[in-house]
This record gives C-alpha cells, sequence and structure tokens, in this order.
C-alpha cells in the first residue's frame, strides 16, 4: 500500500508541476509531452500513488539520457476500426502513448458506447488508475491494464510465482455524481511470496498470478508484442518492453447514468460508515481514501518524502533550474 510520506515537506501543487514540467523541458523532449507527462505525474501523486509519482523522475530521465527511451516517439496507429485501436508508442514514455490510447478509447465510446485502444513498445506508463480518471471525467466507467506479452522462455524448474514477469496493474473506475468520490480499484497484481501466508491462504496467490497473467494478455499479447517488430530483446529503445489496454464504457447505452451515478454514491457513502478492518482508522472501499486525499493535496499541497525530493533537486541542479521550495 502507497503511505504518504512523513520524512520530507509539502509542496504546493503547481510549484511541483512546474518543475517536473520544466526538468523533462531541459531533457529535452517535447513540449506538449513534458507538460503531458508532469500534468499525469501530478494526477497521481494527487491521489496519494507515491510508488508511481515523482519518485519515478530520476528514472526516467536517465531513460532518456542513455538512449533507453525515444526522446521524440511519433506514435502510430497500427489498426483501428469504429470503436477499436491498437497504437505503437515508437519506444518512448509509456504515459504518452497511454494518454493518446485514452482519449481514442473516451471518443469512440462518446460515439458509439465503446472504446477500447490497445498500446504496445513503450516504456512504462505509470500506475494506470490515471487513465481511468480520464474516463471517469467524462462520466465513464474506464478499465486500464498494462503487462508484456508471454516471455520469450520459463523456468521450468521454477514455480508459476516465477511466472508473472514484475507486478501488471489494472485499474477498473466507476463514476458517481460530481464532486463525489467514485469508486476506483487501482492496484499492482503481483503479492509479495510468503511462504507461511501461502500455505494459509494459497487461493489468493493463485488470484494475482491470474490477474498478472490476465493483464499481460490483455496488454501484450493482444497488443501485439510478440510481433517481430516489437519483440522485446530486438528493438531499437530497450527500456520500450510494455504494452497497455485501455477501455472506456458509456453507461448510458446500459441504464440511466444518474441512476447509476447515485447507487455508487450510495455505496460508496454507506461503506465508509461501517466498522474499519482490523488495523485500519476508517472504512473505505478503493477510491474514497484516494478522494479524501486528493481533496486535501489541492488545498495544503502535495507530501513529497525526502528521497524524491533530492531526486528532483539533484535533476534541477543539473540542467540549472531553481527549486521552487528552498
Amino acid at each position: 500500500m502507497n503511505i504518504p510520506p512523513t520524512d520530507g515537506q509539502r509542496v504546493a501543487v503547481e510549484a511541483l508541476r512546474g518543475l517536473v514540467r520544466d526538468i523533462y523541458l531541459a531533457v529535452p523532449i517535447p513540449a506538449a509531452h513534458a507538460a503531458l507527462v508532469a500534468d499525469l505525474l501530478i494526477d497521481t501523486e494527487l491521489r496519494g500513488v507515491v510508488s508511481h509519482g515523482v519518485m519515478q523522475m530520476k528514472r526516467y530521465v536517465g531513460s532518456y539520457q542513455t538512449g533507453r527511451m525515444n526522446r521524440e516517439p511519433q506514435i502510430r496507429v497500427l489498426h483501428e476500426g469504429p470503436v477499436t485501436a491498437a497504437l505503437s508508442g515508437d519506444g518512448g514514455l509509456g504515459m504518452i502513448v497511454a494518454a493518446q490510447a485514452m482519449g481514442m478509447a473516451i471518443a469512440k465510446a462518446q460515439a458509439l458506447g465503446i472504446g477500447v485502444v490497445t498500446t504496445t513498445y513503450h516504456d512504462h506508463l505509470g500506475s494506470s488508475g490515471k487513465y481511468v480518471r480520464m474516463a471517469l471525467r467524462a462520466g465513464l466507467l474506464g478499465i486500464s491494464l498494462s503487462g508484456r506479452n508471454a516471455a520469450p522462455s520459463y523456468d521450468l524448474a521454477g514455480t508459476l510465482v516465477g511466472s508473472i514477469q514484475g507486478s501488471p496493474p489494472l485499474a477498473f473506475g466507476m463514476p458517481g455524481s460530481a464532486g463525489r468520490p467514485a469508486f476506483l480499484l487501482d492496484l499492482a497484481s503481483h503479492t509479495d511470496w510468503d511462504e507461511e501466508c501461502f500455505r494459509k491462504v494459497p487461493a489468493m496467490y493463485i488470484k494475482a498470478i491470474g490477474f498478472s497473467h490476465v493483464a499481460n494478455i490483455l496488454s501484450g499479447t493482444l497488443g501485439g508484442q510478440m510481433l517481430p517488430e516489437f519483440d522485446r530483446r530486438h528493438v531499437p529503445f530497450q527500456g520500450a518492453d510494455q504494452s497497455g489496454f485501455h477501455l472506456a464504457l458509456d453507461i448510458a447505452r446500459f441504464t440511466s447514468p444518474e441512476a447509476f451515478a447515485a447507487d455508487i454514491d450510495h455505496l460508496m457513502d454507506q461503506t465508509s460508515r461501517m466498522k474499519p478492518l482490523p488495523g485500519f482508522a476508517q472504512s473505505s472501499l478503493p477510491g474514497g481514501r484516494a478522494w479524501a486525499k486528493e481533496q486535501d493535496y489541492l488545498a495544503n499541497g502535495i507530501p513529497v518524502g525526502a528521497r524524491a525530493l533530492a531526486d528532483l533537486e539533484d535533476l534541477a541542479g543539473q540542467f540549472g533550474l531553481a527549486v521552487p521550495w528552498r
């Protein structure tokens, strides 16, 4: 679970966004891409997903500088139909092509009820929840997954735990009313191995492995990552070894959007009043606590941990940029 850092300081939202954007401009990458990535990282931080926010900046900038990622990717449409599309990220940062993919899925859903767009040949796209929130802001149901195609080979002496390939993320969002928390399940599919825990609840691990492979198949395999052109062993940009799956659904094609939102509001409100689980201070379905954090962080600044602050200061110094919190 992502826990708000306590060893750093709060930074005003626009100050943090501006520094992140300026660092990418200095790399350099195109201005539109720098602004987009900054917006997506801030969106991630506002929801308290510390692991996939500005903490990733050092890694991303390093990948650009070492040539593992394409600084100026030309997004390419591989296939397109009325409600579907498949995109190539051209070796760039996954956020760039993933945002375009969900934007296409939203437009198709608004026109025809559903939109599904896959992406391949790109680097990390971060947490999947931010793409689902794009759909939620349009009043649509959203799903976003990321992963890889089947590995070239598997250790046959190992167990299924070794077949996961990282920790594919999955996010599912259902909108409530404006100004109310939506239901948003945004999680990594991997569960850290614990033999004692496995012996007590083996189904938990079996389900997690299954979810990981669902994300990999719908992203990497459906996206075409196994095709020779995108074979991650031979692509020019070696960091671009991931794929994605992005879906938007128009609720009005099934039922009243207002009634749907009201039911989500009722669900989120009632469950928040229930007795908390052991070890928790409050009861909340996925999306509730993150929504509350966003309201707090927008008003009072984003808590940024000491390590992430140090990395940002180092990057700012490298490019001769002022640090807004000094």
